[in-house]
């Protein structure tokens, strides 16, 4: 009896042994034959696919989710659920593709698509060569590493401006050329050309300001270690580039105030112009002779009967009325160990600290980092007390 139990016994461990190693190649094999996820590369950079990820169809068209394509190539994407009907908006193009249909729309040219438009699992995917290259970039497919490779050259910085109807902004980055979509879901209009020439890490913001108008800020932050800065500050009004200025800053990095109220503020760190909405020229002040200094200014504040300007070099905060022309440096707030180092520090940056946290009712709030003890202080100033 001992003997048939031990030969049941083994039996049954071959058995298990069998259909373990069935199993372990049925697995393999389903293992191998899953495709690898498609890996998608633009401009040198792996974009991550997140839960909706690009897949590869019968026809050898690769697609990707809708939400992908701004984030790709820089362009403002919108559905129209009820029409099924995708657009795809960037400068001098406009791209339609409709759920199902095999034809698209290039700038009003009809095209025809290997595959068209689809949804699945509840995301529209579109077919990234169509796409891409309708937007001007080059498309490789490289098979055995299953990866879409997507080149542009990434030729815009584009900002947006935040309301209720979004509005979207690109700047080529070679030309200066400045572009709208206002609302964000129609095709781009040229506004005008901006005066620069791009050094490095170019960032655009932008701003409503009253109806139609924009105040378009471009950062181009540059050299080495990076404490260079150009300031170009553009008025758009009616998609029409009504006026610019451009000022570099050495050290300091804080933007101007470019607006006050509904009027757009420029500065060039030599003079100030306050603008009316339709672009014309309201007021015009002279920085320098109401800093004293042959300097180029920052502007950091501004009130219907104040400025806050500051020197970039020697960088401390003055209070100025620009009608008298009466003003006050702030560092006189100070202690007199905040005060010496406002006035002989270069590290990181000559001057004090402050930073303008805002202004009411006649006063201004500041914030301050002592040095005594590397703590921020509120301090707050009333205007008719300096002026």
């Amino acid at each position: 009896m001992l003997m048939k139990n031990k030969i049941r016994m083994f039996g049954l461990a071959l058995l298990l042994a069998a259909g373990t190693a069935a199993t372990s190649s049925g697995s393999a094999a389903q293992a191998a034959a899953a495709p690898k996820p498609i890996k998608l590369v633009v401009n040198g950079n792996e974009i991550a696919a997140g839960t909706a990820a690009p897949y590869l169809d019968a026809s050898g068209s690769v697609f990707v989710p809708l939400r992908m394509v701004s984030q790709l190539l820089k362009s403002y994407v919108d559905w129209d659920g009820n029409k099924k009907l995708v657009s795809v908006y960037a400068p001098n193009r406009t791209v339609k593709l409709t759920l199902g249909s095999k034809t698209a729309q290039l700038n009003d040219k009809s095209v025809a698509l290997n595959a068209p438009a689809l949804m699945k699992n509840n995301t529209v995917y579109v077919p990234v060569r169509f796409v891409a290259q309708s937007l001007g970039a080059e498309v490789k497919w490289q098979s055995a590493q299953r990866t879409v490779t997507i080149d542009d050259g990434d030729p815009y910085a584009v900002g947006y401006a935040i309301t209720m109807t979004p509005s979207m902004f690109w700047l080529d980055r070679k030309t200066g050329d400045l572009y709208q979509s206002d609302p964000s879901n129609s095709p781009a209009v040229k506004t005008g050309k901006l005066d620069f020439e791009q050094q490095e890490y170019l960032s655009l913001s932008v701003d409503k300001l009253g109806t139609g108008g924009f105040v378009v800020t471009v950062s181009d932050i540059y050299g080495e270690p990076h404490i260079n800065v150009n300031y170009t500050t553009a008025y758009v009004k009616n998609k029409k580039l009504a006026d610019q200025a451009t000022v570099h800053y050495w050290q300091r990095m804080t933007p101007n105030i470019t607006t006050l109220g509904n009027q757009p503020v420029l500065t060039d760190g030599k003079t100030l112009r306050i603008l009316n909405a339709d672009g014309s020229t309201d007021k015009t002040y002279d920085l320098t002779k109401l800093g004293g200094l042959d300097e180029v200014y920052g502007v950091e504040g501004i009130g219907a009967n104040y400025l806050l300007i500051r020197p970039n070099r020697t960088g401390l905060l003055t209070l100025v009325d620009p009608k008298t022309g009466k003003k006050k440096e702030l560092y006189e707030l100070l202690d007199p160990a905040d005060q010496e180092y406002a006035k002989l520090n270069d590290v990181p940056y000559h001057g004090d600290t402050f930073t303008v946290e805002g202004e009411h009712d006649g006063v201004i709030d500041l914030d301050y980092t002592s040095i005594k003890n590397g703590q921020h202080q509120k301090l707050t100033v009333k205007i008719k007390d300096w002026l």
